[in-house]
Formats: structure tokens, sequence, C-alpha cells
């Protein structure tokens, strides 16, 4: 029996490598959750999401979508097809605002 898709992998920013605003992808969900025997699943297919890099942005971006194509070490051909698309962040301040000091120079 064949599948129209071997597996459904849902990936995010992760939040608990963050640096500055940039960081790696994470897997949040899988489907199945288990492998199947004919089809292995491979480590590592979130570097394949977003290959230009993890960044947390304020502005909207259009969804893009692209297929990548993956070979094992046995050239057996793996496709990637990848749905990307942002949510907007928020940011809020670190400190409250009676917290901030401002400094003022007299001339």
């Amino acid at each position: 029996m064949s599948r129209l898709v071997d597996y459904f992998v849902i990936v995010g920013f992760d939040h608990e490598k963050e640096r500055g605003g940039l960081s790696n992808g994470v897997i949040l969900q899988r489907f199945p959750e288990t492998n199947w025997e004919d089809t292995p699943f491979h480590d590592g297919i979130e570097w394949f999401c977003q290959p230009q890099g993890w960044a947390l942005s304020t502005e909207r971006s259009e969804p893009r979508f692209y297929v990548s194509v993956l070979t094992d070490v046995d050239a057996n051909r793996h496709y990637c097809a990848c749905l990307c698309f942002n949510e907007t962040v928020a940011i809020t301040p670190t400190k409250p605002a009676d917290e901030v000091r401002t400094t003022f120079s007299r001339f």
C-alpha cells in the first residue's frame, strides 16, 4: 500500500535556544508519532523548513511554498514539501516603564 504522505511535521521557532531573535527550528508535532517500518523518519528535518534561518520579526510576510529533495546514503530520494508562514511577534519591554532610567545632560 502506498501513502500520499509518509510524515506530517509541524516545526516552530525554538524559544529555548533563542539568542537575540535568532534560533533553530524545533519539531512541535509529528504525525504519525512512530516510524513506518518501510520509511524511516529523517532526523534534522527541521533544518530544511527555514533554509534562510529562523528569526523573529514584527513585520508580516507572505507564505512561501517550496519542495526540497533529500538524498540518503543509498541514493534514495525523499521529497520534503514545506509551507512556511510567519506570525507577527509583539515586542514587549523587558522592564516596566517606571524602572527605566533616563539620563539627561545639561550644557
